[in-house]
């Protein structure tokens, strides 16, 4: 018989203690673009290493939309930078590249816990320019698809 010493039980054990944490919440957010489309429009997961002595954080996740009708148009919403051992904090850039940021880190967001961190993401999701954009691809896309 073998000895399990581990803290936790199985992935699904893992799973749930891990569901707040910000790369599940962001992960949740690109999910439900799709469903909530019915996959017109819908978000793609980037992950960079970051090399840049610029920005302090060691890993980028871009945050894409994409559209298949518009062959497979991208467009970044946001960037979120963090570090892999550590939840917080996380640095969010809007409007800009992973290289632009490489060169001139300035993030709108740092959130140092999961309630700023929703609250920032609640607030990019929901913005005017956020949401222009995605009923914007979404009708382009639906007369492509009639």
């Amino acid at each position: 018989m073998t000895r399990d010493l581990w803290g936790f039980k199985d992935a699904k054990d893992l799973e749930k203690s891990t569901k707040d944490m910000p790369d599940t919440i962001l992960k949740e957010q690109i999910a439900l673009l799709g469903e909530k489309t019915n996959f017109t429009v819908y978000g793609k997961p980037v992950f960079i290493k970051v090399n840049s002595m610029e920005i302090e954080y060691k890993v980028a996740t871009i945050f894409n939309v994409v559209v298949q009708a518009l062959d497979n148009y991208e467009k970044t919403i946001l960037i979120m930078y963090s570090n892999p051992e550590t939840e917080y904090p996380v640095a969010i850039t809007l409007g800009s590249s992973f290289e632009e940021d490489c060169e001139l880190f300035n993030p709108k967001y740092i959130c140092n816990d999961k309630d700023s961190f929703e609250i920032a993401i609640k607030e990019i999701l929901s913005s005017e320019k956020v949401l222009g954009l995605i009923q914007m691809l979404y009708s382009k896309a639906s007369m492509l698809a009639s």
